[in-house]
C-alpha cells in the first residue's frame, strides 16, 4: 500500500502503457491495410477503365473506318458517267450485270449482300448476294427508303454519300446510299430525280471477326438491346434494336487476382506475428522489444508489396515513362524494352524528344504547357519513333505534370503502341484510291490526279490521255473462269506500269478498261510510237496454268492541246476515239476528231433502231437459190437478211450486221433469222435444203447448240434440211470450243458448210479437223474466172479437187456471167449460186419458183 501510495495518482502502469501502445499500433496497422487495399482497388479500377476506354475508342474507330470505306467505295460507282447513262430510267441489266460493271463481284469480292438502284421507291435494279432479284429493296430493308433517297440526292452535288444502320433480312447491316450522277458539275435539277444506288454490308459474324481483329478486339458480335452482359462494351447500331458488343480484357481484375492472395497471406502472417508479440508484450518489456523487431519485419513486408505493385505496372500493355523538370527520362518501365527493343538504361538521362517525335505539335512545348495547366489534366498526343530494328512505329502518349508544393517537378505518363491502328488506317486510305485487284489507281485517284494536273488550265503542262480496252478478254473470262481473267488483268497492269514513266498515271476504270495519263507528252509522233509499243507489248502471250492466252488492245487518244483542260471532257473524247478504234478493226489507236461525234451518234442511233426493229418486226428474209451444176436443178436456198428501215428503206446486211456483232443484238437477231428461215421453208419440197449463216459472235455470246435444238423442235423443221454456214473466224476465236460445238450440231443432224473458203490462214487444217459437209469458194476467186487471171482459175481447180478428195460438196458463189458458169462446169464444180442464175427473192417469190415453175430455171449454157 505504501508503494502504491508513492506512485503518482495519474501515472499509468507499464501494463496500461503497453496496452495503449498495442491499441495504437493496431489502429495504425488496420488503417494501413485499408489504405493499401483502397489504393490497390483504385489502381485496378483505373486500369480497367482505361482499357474499356481504349477498346471503345478502337471499336468506334474501326466501325467509322468501315463506314468511310463503304462510302468511298460506293462513290466510285455512283459518280460515273456510264452508270448515270445506263441506270437512269430503266436500268440496263446487260451493261450492269452481264458486263460486270455492277455485278456479282460486289458480293464475292467486296462482301455487299445487297445492291439496289431506286428511283423514288421503285427498285429498278437489285442484286441479292450477287444474284439478280426481282424483289424490291423494301423486301429486304426494314427502314423507310424515301428519307434515304432524299438525303442521298441532297448530298449528290458535293459528291457525298450517306450511311446508316438498318435491318437487312432481319439482321443489322451498314447501308450506304448515293445518287447516281455524271462525273461533272451538276445542279439541283439534274439530281432531283436521279436514281439512288444502295450498297448493303451485312454485319455477319465473319465480317465482325475481321473488324474486331483489325481493331485488336475479341469477341465482337451483335446483340439485341435487351441483352445485359456486364463484361461486354457496346455501341448502339442506330434504331435497329441491336448493338455492337465485344469482350474487353480487365487488367485491373487480373492484377487483383495476382496480388490479393499474396497480400492477404502477408497480412495474415503479419497479424499472427503481431498477436504473438502483443501476447508477450503484456508479460515483459522484453516482449515489447520483440514487438519493435517484428514491426521492422512488417515494414519489409510492405516494401515487398510495393515491389509487387511495381511488377504489375511492368506487366501492363503500355510502357510507363517519367522525366525531370528538363524533360530528361528518369524512369522507363520494362515494357518499354519489350516494345522498342532498346534497353531501359540506353535512354535514361536522355531528353524525351530525342526518343519521340510529333509532326503536328512539337513535344517539348506541349509538355511545358502541362506545367501551367490543371494538375489533374491528362493530355494525349500521337508520336512516332524508330525501334531498335530501324522500323518506324507509332504510339499515343498520355502525360501529366508532377507538382511539388505547387511547382512542376517533371512529367509522368504512359505510351500505347498504335502502329497496327495507323497501318490499318493507311491501308483503308490506299484501298479508297486504288483498285484492289491490280493495285492501280482507281476512279477516285484518277479524278484527283487530273484535277491537280489540269488545275492551272492553259498554263498546265501538256497532257495526253489514253483510254485502253482489252480485245478478246471476255472469251478468256467466260471459258476459263474469273481466275484466268484476274490473272490477265494483273499481268496487263504490270505491263502498263513497266511501259509508263514515273510521272505518268495508270488507272483501272473497271472490267477490262484502263486509263493512262501521260504528262508532258504532246507530240503525235511520240504518242504514235508509244501506242504501237504498248499494243505490241499487250499482244504478247500471257502464261496461265500451262496455257498461252492471247489478248489485244484498242486505244482512244485525247489531248489537252486540242480537247481542252476539262477532265470529264478528256475522258469522253478518249472514249469516243476508243469506240472508233474498235470499229476500225481493233488492235489499233485513234485520236479524237470532231467528226467522230457524229459517227458515234449515228452508230448509236442505228443500234437503237436495230433494237426497235427487232421489236417491230422490221426485218425480212430474202432467199437466193443454189443450183446443182450437172442439171441446173435447185437443191438449196440461202437465207439472206434484209432490214426494211422506216426512213432509209431496204438495207443490206453489210450496213448493220457489223454493228449488231459488237453488241448482244446479234444473238437475238441470229435466233430470229434461224427461226424465220425454218418456219418459211417448212412447206417447201422435201429435197430443198435451207442454208443459214451463223455469225462468229453468236458462238461467243450464246449457246448455239441449244438455240438450234429449240428452234428445230419449235418449227418441226427436219434437221437434215438445215445447213449452217460458218466462217473461219469461228475457229480462230476458240479452236477447242468451236470443235465441241460443231460436233454437237452434227449430232442434231444438221449440215455444216465452211463459208468463204480459201481466204483464211489454215483452211486445210480446219477441213481435216472439223466435221464439215461442204465448202463454199469465195466469190473473189469466181470473179477472176471471167478475166485472163490464171492464178484464180488454178485456185478454184485446187479447191474443187480438194473437196472431191475429202468427200465434200463444193459450191461456187458469186457466179455472174455465162463464162464463169462454163468454166466451173468444165472444172466439175458441184453447185453454183449467183446473180447470173437468180437474184435473191422474197419468201413468196422463192416459193413460187419452187412450186410453180420447172426446176431448170437458169439460163441455158
Amino acid at each position: 500500500m505504501a508503494r502504491t501510495a508513492n506512485l503518482p495518482p495519474t501515472s499509468p502502469t507499464p501494463r496500461v502503457q503497453v496496452r495503449r501502445l498495442i491499441a495504437g499500433f493496431s489502429a495504425v496497422f488496420g488503417l494501413a491495410c485499408l489504405v493499401i487495399l483502397a489504393a490497390l482497388f483504385n489502381i485496378a479500377g483505373t486500369l480497367d477503365q482505361q482499357e474499356r476506354q481504349r477498346s471503345a475508342f478502337h471499336a468506334n474507330q474501326a466501325l467509322e473506318q468501315r463506314l468511310l470505306a463503304s462510302r468511298q467505295f460506293l462513290s466510285s460507282y455512283a459518280v460515273w458517267d456510264a452508270a448515270f447513262e445506263h441506270l437512269a430510267g430503266q436500268a440496263d441489266w446487260q451493261w450492269a450485270y452481264e458486263q460486270k460493271n455492277i455485278g456479282e463481284s460486289l458480293y464475292s469480292a467486296s462482301g455487299y449482300e445487297g445492291v439496289f438502284v431506286l428511283e423514288n421507291e421503285r427498285t429498278t435494279y437489285a442484286l441479292f448476294k450477287g444474284q439478280p432479284s426481282q424483289a424490291s429493296a423494301s423486301t429486304y430493308i426494314d427502314a423507310p427508303l424515301q428519307p434515304i433517297i432524299d438525303q442521298a440526292r441532297a448530298a449528290a452535288i458535293p459528291r457525298e454519300q450517306i450511311t446508316r444502320f438498318v435491318l437487312f433480312n432481319g439482321w443489322p447491316a451498314v447501308l450506304s446510299a448515293a445518287a447516281v450522277r455524271p462525273d461533272r458539275e451538276v445542279t439541283d435539277s439534274d439530281v432531283a430525280h436521279a436514281p439512288v444506288m444502295l450498297f448493303v454490308d451485312q454485319l455477319t459474324e465473319d465480317k465482325l471477326a475481321v473488324l474486331g481483329s483489325g481493331a485488336g478486339l475479341t469477341g465482337m458480335h451483335v446483340e439485341k438491346d435487351q441483352t445485359k452482359a456486364h463484361d461486354h462494351l457496346r455501341i448502339e447500331l442506330g434504331d435497329t434494336g441491336y448493338h455492337l458488343a465485344w469482350s474487353s480484357p480487365l487488367p485491373g481484375r487480373q492484377m487483383l487476382r495476382a496480388v490479393l492472395p499474396a497480400l492477404a497471406a502477408a497480412l495474415l502472417i503479419l497479424g499472427l506475428i503481431m498477436l504473438y508479440l502483443f501476447h508477450h508484450a503484456l508479460r515483459s518489456s522484453r516482449a515489447m522489444g520483440m514487438t519493435l523487431t517484428h514491426l521492422q519485419q512488417s515494414n519489409q513486408a510492405l516494401e515487398a508489396s510495393e515491389q509487387r505493385f511495381r511488377a504489375v505496372a511492368e506487366s501492363a500493355s503500355d510502357w510507363i515513362w517519367e522525366t525531370d523538370r528538363e524533360q530528361r527520362l528518369t524512369y522507363l518501365s520494362q515494357r518499354f524494352a519489350n516494345v522498342t527493343g532498346y534497353s531501359v538504361d540506353d535512354w535514361l538521362g536522355h531528353p524525351l524528344n530525342q526518343l519521340l517525335a510529333c509532326d503536328t505539335t512539337p513535344l517539348s512545348p506541349w509538355l511545358d504547357a502541362l506545367g501551367t495547366a490543371d494538375p489533374q489534366q491528362l493530355a494525349n498526343l500521337r508520336c512516332s519513333y524508330r525501334d531498335q530494328n530501324g522500323q518506324n512505329r507509332y504510339c499515343r502518349i498520355s502525360a501529366r505534370a508532377i507538382f511539388h508544393h505547387g511547382d512542376p517537378m517533371g512529367y509522368r505518363g504512359t505510351a500505347s503502341d498504335i502502329t497496327d491502328e495507323v497501318d490499318a488506317h493507311a491501308r483503308i486510305q490506299h484501298l479508297s484510291l486504288h483498285d484492289p485487284l491490280t493495285g492501280l489507281a482507281n476512279r477516285n485517284k484518277l479524278a484527283r490526279h487530273l484535277e491537280q494536273a489540269l488545275l492551272r488550265g492553259s498554263d498546265s503542262p501538256p497532257l495526253t490521255l489514253l483510254l485502253l480496252d482489252l480485245d478478246n478478254f471476255k472469251p478468256i473470262n467466260d471459258s476459263l473462269g474469273h481466275g484466268a481473267g484476274d490473272a490477265v488483268l494483273q499481268e496487263v497492269a504490270t505491263r502498263l506500269r513497266d511501259t509508263t514513266r514515273e510521272g505518268d498515271l495508270v488507272a483501272r476504270l473497271g472490267g477490262d478498261e484502263f486509263v493512262l495519263v501521260l504528262n508532258g507528252m504532246d507530240n503525235r509522233n511520240e504518242v504514235d510510237r508509244f501506242c504501237a509499243r504498248l499494243i505490241g507489248l499487250l499482244q504478247q502471250p500471257i502464261d496461265f496454268d500451262s496455257q498461252h492466252l492471247h489478248i489485244g488492245a484498242s486505244v482512244g487518244v485525247a489531248q489537252t492541246r486540242t480537247q481542252g483542260f476539262d477532265a470529264g471532257e478528256l475522258i469522253r473524247c478518249a472514249d469516243i476515239a476508243l469506240y472508233q478504234a474498235k470499229a476500225d478493226g481493233k488492235g489499233t489507236w485513234r485520236y479524237f476528231a470532231a467528226e467522230m461525234n457524229q459517227q458515234i451518234q449515228y452508230r448509236r442511233q442505228l443500234e437503237n433502231d436495230l433494237r426497235r426493229a427487232l421489236r417491230n418486226q422490221e426485218f425480212e428474209l430474202h432467199y437466193q437459190p443454189r443450183y446443182r451444176l450437172s442439171d441446173l436443178r435447185i437443191v438449196a436456198v440461202e437465207a439472206l437478211l434484209r432490214w426494211q428501215h422506216p426512213q432509209e428503206g431496204l438495207l443490206g446486211p453489210d450496213t448493220f450486221i457489223p454493228l449488231a456483232e459488237q453488241s448482244d443484238i446479234i444473238v437475238a437477231l441470229g435466233r430470229w433469222v434461224l427461226r424465220e428461215a425454218c418456219h418459211t421453208a417448212h412447206d417447201w419440197p422435201a429435197d430443198i435444203v435451207v442454208s443459214v449463216n451463223l455469225s462468229p459472235a453468236q458462238f461467243l455470246r450464246s449457246d448455239v447448240v441449244a438455240d438450234v435444238r429449240e428452234i428445230l423442235l419449235e418449227t418441226a423443221f427436219p434437221a437434215q434440211r438445215l445447213e449452217l454456214e460458218i466462217t473461219e473466224n469461228v475457229m480462230l476465236n476458240d479452236i477447242e470450243g468451236a470443235l465441241g460445238t460443231m460436233l454437237s450440231l452434227k449430232e442434231l443432224g444438221v449440215r455444216l458448210n465452211m463459208d468463204d473458203f480459201g481466204t483464211g490462214y489454215s483452211s486445210l487444217g480446219y477441213l481435216r479437223t472439223y466435221p464439215f459437209d461442204s465448202i463454199k469458194i469465195d466469190k473473189r476467186f469466181i470473179s477472176g474466172l471471167g478475166s485472163n487471171s490464171g492464178s484464180d482459175r488454178a485456185v478454184v481447180q485446187a479447191i474443187i479437187s480438194l473437196g472431191e478428195a475429202m468427200g465434200l460438196t463444193v459450191t461456187a458463189e458469186g457466179v455472174e456471167s455465162e463464162q464463169q458458169l462454163k468454166a466451173l462446169e468444165k472444172d466439175r464444180c458441184h453447185e453454183v449460186q449467183g446473180y447470173y442464175l437468180s437474184r435473191p427473192l422474197d419468201g413468196p417469190g422463192v416459193e413460187a419458183l419452187l412450186h410453180h415453175t420447172p426446176q431448170i430455171t437458169a439460163r441455158p449454157l
